[in-house]
Protein backbone atom coordinates (compact mmCIF):
# COMPACT_ATOMS: atom_id res chain seq x y z
CA UNK A 1 0.00 0.00 0.00
CA UNK A 2 3.06 2.03 -0.65
CA UNK A 3 4.00 3.78 -3.02
CA UNK A 4 7.93 2.49 -4.18
CA UNK A 5 8.38 5.22 -6.90
CA UNK A 6 8.07 8.15 -4.16
CA UNK A 7 9.75 6.12 -1.51
CA UNK A 8 12.76 6.04 -3.86
CA UNK A 9 12.59 9.47 -4.72
CA UNK A 10 12.95 10.16 -0.96
CA UNK A 11 15.65 8.35 -0.46
CA UNK A 12 17.74 10.24 -3.25
CA UNK A 13 16.30 14.10 -1.74
CA UNK A 14 17.78 12.86 2.21
CA UNK A 15 20.67 11.33 0.59
CA UNK A 16 21.62 15.26 -0.97
CA UNK A 17 19.77 17.18 1.84
CA UNK A 18 19.30 15.39 4.98
CA UNK A 19 22.40 13.81 7.18
CA UNK A 20 21.15 10.22 7.73
CA UNK A 21 22.66 6.94 9.10
CA UNK A 22 19.96 5.23 8.31
CA UNK A 23 15.69 5.13 7.53
CA UNK A 24 13.47 2.41 8.09
CA UNK A 25 9.88 2.04 7.44
CA UNK A 26 7.30 -0.62 8.30
CA UNK A 27 4.53 -0.92 7.46
CA UNK A 28 1.66 -3.76 7.91
CA UNK A 29 4.73 -5.68 9.35
CA UNK A 30 6.53 -5.71 6.72
CA UNK A 31 9.70 -3.27 5.80
CA UNK A 32 9.02 -1.11 2.83
CA UNK A 33 12.22 1.14 2.86
CA UNK A 34 15.51 -0.56 4.94
CA UNK A 35 18.34 2.26 4.09
CA UNK A 36 21.62 3.18 5.31
CA UNK A 37 23.99 6.50 4.61
CA UNK A 38 27.46 6.62 4.63
CA UNK A 39 29.44 6.49 6.96
CA UNK A 40 26.71 4.22 8.96
CA UNK A 41 26.32 1.14 7.12
CA UNK A 42 23.90 -0.70 9.40
CA UNK A 43 26.14 -3.79 10.48
CA UNK A 44 26.88 -2.30 13.92
CA UNK A 45 24.21 -1.27 16.36
CA UNK A 46 23.37 2.49 16.61
CA UNK A 47 23.51 4.85 19.92
CA UNK A 48 19.87 5.53 20.62
CA UNK A 49 20.33 8.75 22.92
CA UNK A 50 17.24 9.32 25.05
CA UNK A 51 15.05 6.53 23.19
CA UNK A 52 16.58 4.84 26.21
CA UNK A 53 14.17 6.26 28.06
CA UNK A 54 11.55 4.92 26.23
CA UNK A 55 13.09 1.76 26.49
CA UNK A 56 13.18 2.39 30.77
CA UNK A 57 9.60 2.85 30.84
CA UNK A 58 8.60 -0.59 28.88
CA UNK A 59 10.42 -2.16 31.29
CA UNK A 60 9.23 -0.48 34.38
CA UNK A 61 5.33 -1.44 32.34
CA UNK A 62 6.67 -5.09 32.30
CA UNK A 63 7.41 -5.48 36.11
CA UNK A 64 4.18 -3.56 36.61
CA UNK A 65 2.42 -6.26 35.08
CA UNK A 66 4.27 -9.01 36.46
CA UNK A 67 3.25 -7.55 40.24
CA UNK A 68 7.19 -6.74 40.87
CA UNK A 69 6.10 -2.70 41.61
CA UNK A 70 3.40 -0.63 41.21
CA UNK A 71 3.20 2.95 39.47
CA UNK A 72 1.61 4.32 42.71
CA UNK A 73 4.37 3.54 44.99
CA UNK A 74 6.20 6.09 46.50
CA UNK A 75 9.97 6.60 45.15
CA UNK A 76 11.61 6.78 49.01
CA UNK A 77 9.65 3.12 49.51
CA UNK A 78 12.68 1.84 47.49
CA UNK A 79 15.57 3.60 49.05
CA UNK A 80 14.67 2.86 52.84
CA UNK A 81 18.18 3.63 54.09
CA UNK A 82 19.40 6.45 52.08
CA UNK A 83 19.82 9.55 53.47
CA UNK A 84 18.94 12.49 51.30
CA UNK A 85 20.46 15.97 51.23
CA UNK A 86 16.90 17.72 50.92
CA UNK A 87 14.19 15.51 52.52
CA UNK A 88 11.07 16.86 52.75
CA UNK A 89 7.32 15.91 52.73
CA UNK A 90 6.88 16.68 49.02
CA UNK A 91 9.85 14.36 48.66
CA UNK A 92 7.33 11.53 50.01
CA UNK A 93 5.19 11.91 47.89
CA UNK A 94 7.27 11.38 44.36
CA UNK A 95 5.55 7.89 42.92
CA UNK A 96 6.80 5.69 40.17
CA UNK A 97 4.47 7.13 38.15
CA UNK A 98 5.66 10.36 38.44
CA UNK A 99 9.12 9.88 37.05
CA UNK A 100 7.72 8.02 34.47
CA UNK A 101 5.71 10.46 32.97
CA UNK A 102 8.45 13.56 34.16
CA UNK A 103 6.79 15.06 36.57
CA UNK A 104 8.49 14.59 40.03
CA UNK A 105 8.99 18.11 41.07
CA UNK A 106 12.56 17.41 41.30
CA UNK A 107 14.59 20.49 40.82
CA UNK A 108 16.09 20.20 37.28
CA UNK A 109 17.53 22.25 34.71
CA UNK A 110 14.41 21.01 31.93
CA UNK A 111 14.58 20.37 28.63
CA UNK A 112 16.74 22.63 27.25
CA UNK A 113 18.95 22.78 29.71
CA UNK A 114 19.00 19.04 30.97
CA UNK A 115 22.78 18.67 29.90
CA UNK A 116 23.19 20.94 33.13
CA UNK A 117 21.79 18.40 35.53
CA UNK A 118 22.68 15.46 33.83
CA UNK A 119 26.53 16.72 33.87
CA UNK A 120 26.05 17.74 37.68
CA UNK A 121 24.80 13.82 38.06
CA UNK A 122 27.35 12.39 35.89
CA UNK A 123 30.27 14.29 37.67
CA UNK A 124 28.88 13.11 40.77
CA UNK A 125 30.44 10.13 42.94
CA UNK A 126 27.22 8.40 42.97
CA UNK A 127 24.39 9.36 40.21
CA UNK A 128 21.30 7.86 41.65
CA UNK A 129 22.05 9.81 45.06
CA UNK A 130 22.40 12.74 43.16
CA UNK A 131 19.21 12.52 41.77
CA UNK A 132 17.91 11.41 45.21
CA UNK A 133 19.78 14.51 46.79
CA UNK A 134 17.97 16.89 44.64
CA UNK A 135 15.08 19.22 46.39
CA UNK A 136 11.46 19.00 45.26
CA UNK A 137 10.69 22.93 43.73
CA UNK A 138 7.28 21.99 41.80
CA UNK A 139 4.23 19.94 43.38
CA UNK A 140 4.94 16.12 42.09
CA UNK A 141 2.91 15.55 39.09
CA UNK A 142 2.22 19.34 38.91
CA UNK A 143 4.39 20.13 35.65
CA UNK A 144 6.60 18.47 33.08
CA UNK A 145 9.91 18.77 33.69
CA UNK A 146 12.54 17.08 31.45
CA UNK A 147 14.47 15.12 33.85
CA UNK A 148 17.03 12.70 32.99
CA UNK A 149 17.95 11.73 36.35
CA UNK A 150 14.81 11.05 37.20
CA UNK A 151 14.26 8.29 34.79
CA UNK A 152 17.71 6.73 35.91
CA UNK A 153 16.32 6.46 39.32
CA UNK A 154 13.31 4.27 37.34
CA UNK A 155 16.66 1.97 36.65
CA UNK A 156 18.01 1.91 40.20
CA UNK A 157 13.98 1.38 41.20
CA UNK A 158 13.64 -2.17 38.73
CA UNK A 159 17.18 -3.27 40.00
CA UNK A 160 15.42 -2.69 43.39
CA UNK A 161 12.32 -4.55 42.70
CA UNK A 162 13.42 -7.25 40.97
CA UNK A 163 17.24 -7.67 42.05
CA UNK A 164 18.06 -7.41 38.15
CA UNK A 165 19.61 -4.61 36.73
CA UNK A 166 17.76 -3.05 33.68
CA UNK A 167 19.98 -4.73 31.11
CA UNK A 168 19.26 -8.09 32.62
CA UNK A 169 15.80 -7.52 33.09
CA UNK A 170 15.43 -6.28 29.90
CA UNK A 171 17.32 -9.08 27.94
CA UNK A 172 15.22 -11.45 30.12
CA UNK A 173 11.98 -10.11 29.45
CA UNK A 174 12.17 -7.66 26.35
CA UNK A 175 14.90 -8.26 24.05
CA UNK A 176 15.19 -12.24 23.73
CA UNK A 177 11.27 -12.74 23.24
CA UNK A 178 11.80 -9.79 20.42
CA UNK A 179 14.98 -11.78 19.30
CA UNK A 180 16.89 -8.68 19.89
CA UNK A 181 20.27 -10.04 20.49
CA UNK A 182 22.82 -7.32 20.06
CA UNK A 183 22.87 -4.53 22.49
CA UNK A 184 25.49 -2.09 24.04
CA UNK A 185 23.96 -0.54 27.39
CA UNK A 186 26.58 0.98 30.05
CA UNK A 187 26.17 1.33 33.56
CA UNK A 188 26.47 3.93 36.31
CA UNK A 189 29.81 3.61 38.65
CA UNK A 190 27.42 1.60 40.93
CA UNK A 191 26.72 -0.98 38.29
CA UNK A 192 22.62 0.71 37.65
CA UNK A 193 22.28 0.68 33.85
CA UNK A 194 21.79 4.02 32.57
CA UNK A 195 17.86 4.53 32.22
CA UNK A 196 18.13 7.52 30.28
CA UNK A 197 20.47 7.16 27.83
CA UNK A 198 22.90 5.25 25.86
CA UNK A 199 21.26 2.33 24.58
CA UNK A 200 23.08 0.83 21.58
CA UNK A 201 20.32 -0.85 19.35
CA UNK A 202 20.29 -1.91 15.37
CA UNK A 203 17.93 -0.26 13.72
CA UNK A 204 15.86 -3.27 13.04
CA UNK A 205 15.93 -4.29 16.79
CA UNK A 206 14.70 -0.55 17.50
CA UNK A 207 11.87 -0.68 14.92
CA UNK A 208 10.72 -4.40 16.72
CA UNK A 209 10.04 -2.55 19.77
CA UNK A 210 7.67 0.07 17.53
CA UNK A 211 6.30 -3.04 16.70
CA UNK A 212 5.53 -4.39 19.54
CA UNK A 213 3.31 -1.27 20.55
CA UNK A 214 1.89 -0.64 17.42
CA UNK A 215 0.41 -4.09 17.96
CA UNK A 216 -0.61 -3.48 21.56
CA UNK A 217 2.50 -4.87 23.18
CA UNK A 218 2.24 -8.77 21.55
CA UNK A 219 5.28 -10.31 19.68
CA UNK A 220 4.31 -13.52 17.25
CA UNK A 221 1.49 -14.59 19.57
CA UNK A 222 2.98 -13.66 23.02
CA UNK A 223 2.00 -10.75 25.39
CA UNK A 224 5.45 -8.88 26.19
CA UNK A 225 3.98 -5.94 27.51
CA UNK A 226 0.50 -5.02 28.56
CA UNK A 227 -2.23 -3.71 26.42
CA UNK A 228 -3.41 -1.64 29.33
CA UNK A 229 0.56 -0.23 29.75
CA UNK A 230 0.96 0.38 26.08
CA UNK A 231 -2.45 2.17 26.09
CA UNK A 232 -1.02 4.19 29.34
CA UNK A 233 2.03 4.79 28.31
CA UNK A 234 1.30 6.17 24.67
CA UNK A 235 -1.64 8.42 25.99
CA UNK A 236 -1.34 11.71 27.04
CA UNK A 237 -0.17 12.18 30.73
CA UNK A 238 0.63 15.55 31.15
CA UNK A 239 1.52 18.24 28.81
CA UNK A 240 4.94 18.98 27.64
CA UNK A 241 6.68 21.23 25.19
CA UNK A 242 5.29 22.98 22.45
CA UNK A 243 2.03 21.79 22.78
CA UNK A 244 3.39 18.20 22.75
CA UNK A 245 2.37 15.53 25.38
CA UNK A 246 4.10 12.98 27.12
CA UNK A 247 3.19 9.43 28.47
CA UNK A 248 5.11 7.09 30.07
CA UNK A 249 8.62 7.88 28.05
CA UNK A 250 6.85 8.65 25.02
CA UNK A 251 5.89 12.33 23.32
CA UNK A 252 2.77 12.36 22.13
CA UNK A 253 2.33 14.26 19.21
CA UNK A 254 0.18 17.26 18.98
CA UNK A 255 -1.91 16.31 16.09
CA UNK A 256 -5.43 14.29 16.26
CA UNK A 257 -3.85 10.94 14.21
CA UNK A 258 -2.43 9.42 17.21
CA UNK A 259 1.05 9.49 16.53
CA UNK A 260 3.67 9.07 19.26
CA UNK A 261 7.38 8.34 19.59
CA UNK A 262 10.27 8.19 21.49
CA UNK A 263 13.18 10.79 20.62
CA UNK A 264 17.50 10.56 20.81
CA UNK A 265 18.95 14.00 21.12
CA UNK A 266 21.07 13.35 18.01
CA UNK A 267 17.99 12.78 15.60
CA UNK A 268 17.34 9.33 16.70
CA UNK A 269 13.54 8.00 15.90
CA UNK A 270 11.10 5.75 16.89
CA UNK A 271 7.75 7.21 15.16
CA UNK A 272 4.58 4.92 15.50
CA UNK A 273 1.71 6.51 12.98
CA UNK A 274 -1.54 4.24 14.54
CA UNK A 275 -3.55 5.77 11.74
CA UNK A 276 -1.35 4.02 8.88
CA UNK A 277 0.14 0.93 10.93
CA UNK A 278 3.04 2.80 10.16
CA UNK A 279 6.75 2.80 11.93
Amino acid sequence: GMDSEKLADALFTMREQVKLHSLLVVRHGEAVVDAYFYPYDGNSPHDMSSVTKSVMTTLIGIAVDKGQLKLAQPVLSFFPDATLANRSADMDKITVRHLAMMASGLQSMGFAQDEGTLTQMENSDNWVQFALDRPVVIEPGAQFVYDSPGIHLLSAILQKATGMTALEFARQNLFEPLGIGEVIWPADPQGVTQGFTNIVLHPRDAAKIGYLFLNQGRWDGKQIVSQKWVEEATRRQIDADDDKGYGYGWWIAPEENGEYYAEGRGGEYIRMLPAYDVI
